[in-house]
């Protein structure tokens, strides 16, 4: 979009607009550029050319929340250069992306105009607007997770004296039969199984808490996918989806029991969705590295995630055809993936969906949070 075409500059009366447009700046941007940080003096208007400008609020740990966006044709930083007050939110770009800078005084020579000042106070509606929106949501989810939270807390405390009785006995079975290797193993399977439900209580809580620790270790990927084989015997026995696990000899640096929790999300939402489509169907887990990363990836000839749901598909409550889901699975399991400074990514279609994890092979010094 030109200056001259911006609805902003449409709306100043013509015989003006020509001395308002060699006031003006225009900027090309690249991703994630600071147009203005949070709490900066405000001293002019933005115009939005070209892409998207998102607008960001500081949380308590440093990190930057989204709260609203804008792209081609609006503009932003109007309230400030009416009130004095210093900018409520930052603004940085999205992708790349052009906008005009008006300085404060051109503005002041503008306003007056009727039509500019209306169409200023249709903006400062919207964006509030939008903020109020974007908070509550904010604020919805914030108490939903600290509700999550309390209850696995308790479920947790709940659940101890069973766990240790069925701990125990499994211990007594296997000393009274510790020539048979068969009951052996079953009560093995029995330890894990409470070993892991455990942990995923914990993720659970950790997760509502905001707080995604990894203990790290070293992480051989052929014994990681052997273990998920032992521990989900089932998905291995289905006649109408095959499983394939191939590890490759990759190894790293990283926390097993939580990496097993994100295959084990991954690997049951693509069997899920295969069984729901009524298909025979093909789920490939596959292990790659190089000298810095290794990379899962997680494919499925299934019919894809729903559209409805791709742009939101890692936040917490999302979820799509499930009767007893809780949406928090995969939202769990990119804090995970981001706790062990990695990415987690899909590209999913009709004909199938694929997830790519990528790993550092070597853990840093702090995990991040």
């Amino acid at each position: 979009m030109r200056l001259e075409d911006h609805p902003f500059i449409c709306s100043i009366s013509e015989d003006r607009r020509a001395t308002i447009a060699d006031e003006v700046e225009i900027m090309t941007l690249p991703d994630a550029e600071v147009i203005f940080p949070e709490k900066s003096a405000p001293d002019a208007l933005f115009l939005v050319l070209k892409g998207e400008v998102a607008f960001t609020k500081e949380k308590l740990d440093g990190t930057l929340q989204h709260v609203s966006q804008s792209g081609e044709g609006s503009f932003f930083g109007e309230v400030g250069v009416f009130t004095g007050e210093h900018r409520a939110l930052g603004a940085v770009s999205l992708g790349s992306c052009t906008i005009a800078r008006v300085p404060e005084a051109t503005v002041k020579k503008i306003i007056e105009d009727a039509e500019p000042v209306r169409r200023i106070l249709e903006s400062v509606i919207h964006h509030l607007k939008s903020t109020t929106d974007h908070y509550m949501d904010e604020v919805m989810r914030t108490e939903k997770l600290t509700l999550v939270g309390t209850m696995v807390s308790s479920l947790l405390h709940d659940f101890k004296n069973p766990f240790s009785i069925i701990s125990l006995g499994s211990t007594i079975i296997e000393r009274r039969y510790k020539e048979d290797p068969k009951v052996a193993k079953i009560c093995e399977n029995i330890e894990s199984q409470i070993n892991r439900m455990v942990n995923m209580a914990n993720d659970l809580a950790a997760f509502a808490r905001g707080d995604s620790q990894i203990e790290v270790s070293e992480v051989k990927i052929d014994e990681l996918f052997n273990y998920f084989r032992e521990l989900n015997t089932p998905f291995f026995k289905d006649q109408t989806v095959e499983l394939i696990m191939q590890g490759n000899g990759t190894s790293l640096q990283g926390d097993a029991s939580k990496l097993m929790r994100v295959l084990q999300n991954l690997i049951s939402n693509s069997i899920e969705a295969l069984h729901s489509a009524d298909i025979d169907g093909k789920v490939t887990v596959t292990a790659t590295e190089n000298d810095k990363v290794v990379t899962l990836t997680v494919a499925d000839n299934g019919p894809g995630i729903p559209v409805d749901i791709r742009d939101k598909f890692f936040e917490p409550f999302v979820t799509h055809g499930k009767s007893d889901g809780t949406g928090l699975g995969t939202a769990i399991a990119k804090s995970i993936v981001t706790a062990h400074r990695g990415e987690i990514e899909f590209t999913t279609s009709a004909e199938g969906t694929i997830f790519t994890i990528r790993l550092p092979k070597y853990a840093p010094q702090t995990p991040a949070k």
